[in-house]
């Protein structure tokens, strides 16, 4: 037997298992013990009695015990995980037997911190970033250790957050990031050193589970008063945040990817997300609510509902992006794009589409639901440019001019969906399917793929998605 526990962001890690006795007559462990002795990180618990060594222990007949391990993992600043080893020896009527304990444990920067004097609310688990090392609005996250949040953490109104590449934010349950009005968040991944948003539990069983966490939300929220219960939230009507960066991430495990609200058309994207992929939510990769997001080399995939939701109106554009949505977790009946244009009143939608990919493992992958106003397409103007598309005959009508260079309802033949990897192989019908002025709109970051592979290769047009095939 073997016990391993896993990375977790706390200093102390419990486990439990049931030690059995198959006889039909008593069994008595004659010593039960740490190797380390007194001076182990570990701590015993034997049918509710602590301790670090036991003597005598009785097992009846046909019966078991319950034996909990405690550890404290205390990096004292060391930045690098620490593995704490040590064994529970067994001697029964002198035969011994070891039972190995590995723990994984990490400092990490927490928040709310002890020491730091956020701002926290007394109903609700929200609290306000602050510089804790002075009055500056600037708030500066560096690659030394994980972030770990616990609760919800609000960028307010004024202050930009920039974190660098290869930081690793982590999230509790309940727990995520809410960016207020005219607050600013600048993540500055890059291809080697992407920076990470997920769940705060790191061990293999939960590398895939969606839900661990809540969301990344811009709002159109200028304040919020934490003094207050019930705090104020949801979407008010106003312009939301404006200027938000996202470069080379990966966000993933929530419950929603990004949502980003805004009820005031704006020129400027409220976010630009580039290089980026956002997997495994609950619910949906990206929510808009009228807002204006600009998507580059971007993947959505593996969600409970949808891959990107575009409520009420907005300006979005998503170039070389890959929607692949193949849940498996419950039974999807929603499809992977869903589009609508009203609120309290009509407005205009535009969503654009250009040298993408939407597929998944539903009939229909596109729902579009319009409220129509004569005479005025422009409220709900949406285009599948030079774009693989899933899309069921009555969705699709007529088709015209929604659709042009694009192909509906053939296989894209992503390398691997099982792992969430939408490379297309050499014989998908997506490559060479690209517009090369499409990518050339903003060559700086479409001409490279999400991998950093040159798009497109010689002599061929790019292909569509986020990834360029191997073989060309």
């Amino acid at each position: 037997m073997y016990i391993k526990l896993s990375l977790h962001f706390t200093k102390k890690n419990i486990f439990g298992f049931t030690v059995r006795n198959t006889y039909n007559q008593a069994l008595r462990i004659s010593s039960l013990n740490l190797a380390g002795g007194s001076g182990s990180n570990y701590r015993l618990n034997v049918n509710g009695t602590p301790g670090k060594y036991f003597s005598d222990v009785e097992i009846g007949a046909n019966d078991s015990i319950w034996i909990f391990v405690e550890v404290t993992v205390d990096p004292n600043n060391i930045n690098t995980p620490l593995i704490v080893e040590d064994a529970i020896i067994f001697n029964t009527n002198g035969h011994v037997q070891n039972l190995p304990l590995t723990a994984y444990g990490q400092d990490a920067h927490f928040y709310p911190s002890s020491n730091c004097g956020e701002q926290k609310s007394q109903c609700t688990p929200l609290f306000k970033l602050k510089d804790c090392n002075g009055t500056s609005n600037s708030l500066h996250w560096i690659n030394d250790k994980p972030y770990v949040i616990d609760g919800y953490a609000i960028l307010d109104s004024g202050y930009t957050l920039t974190v660098d590449p290869g930081v690793r934010i982590h999230f509790n349950t309940n727990s995520g990031l809410i960016v207020l009005n005219t607050a600013k968040l600048i993540v500055n991944g890059t291809l080697a050193d992407p920076v990470t948003f997920q769940g705060a539990r790191l061990g293999e069983a939960f590398k895939d589970i969606p839900g661990q966490w809540d969301r990344i939300w811009f709002s159109t929220i200028t304040s919020i008063d934490l003094s207050v219960c019930p705090v104020n939230d949801g979407i008010v009507t106003g312009k939301g945040p404006s200027g938000n960066i996202i470069n080379y991430s990966i966000i993933k495990n929530g419950y929603v990817g990004i949502q980003s609200d805004s009820l005031v058309p704006s020129v400027l994207p409220a976010i630009t997300i580039n290089n980026t992929i956002l997997k495994n939510f609950a619910s949906t990769a990206f929510y808009g609510q009228g807002s204006s997001v600009a998507a580059n080399n971007c993947v959505f995939a593996n969600s409970g509902e949808y891959l990107g939701a575009l409520y009420y109106g907005g300006a979005y554009s998503f170039l070389h992006c890959t929607f692949a949505n193949y849940w498996s977790n419950s039974n999807r009946t929603t499809p992977s794009l869903y589009f609508q244009n009203y609120f309290t009143t009509i407005r205009p939608l535009n969503a654009y589409f250009g040298n993408c990919i939407i597929y998944g493992n539903q009939d229909n992958e596109v729902a579009l639901d319009s409220f129509p106003v004569a005479g005025h397409p422009e409220y709900f103007d949406f285009k599948f440019d030079h774009t693989l598309f899933k899309m069921d005959n009555e969705t699709f009508g007529s088709g015209g001019s929604h659709y042009p260079g694009s192909i509906r309802n053939s296989d894209p033949r992503f390398k691997n969906i099982d792992i969430n990897y939408y490379k297309i192989d050499s014989t998908s019908i997506a490559v060479n399917l690209g517009l090369q002025s499409i990518t050339d709109t903003n060559p700086t970051v479409l001409g490279t793929d999400i991998e950093g592979k040159t798009r497109p290769a010689a002599g061929t047009s790019p292909d569509a998605g986020a990834y360029e095939d191997d073989n060309q």
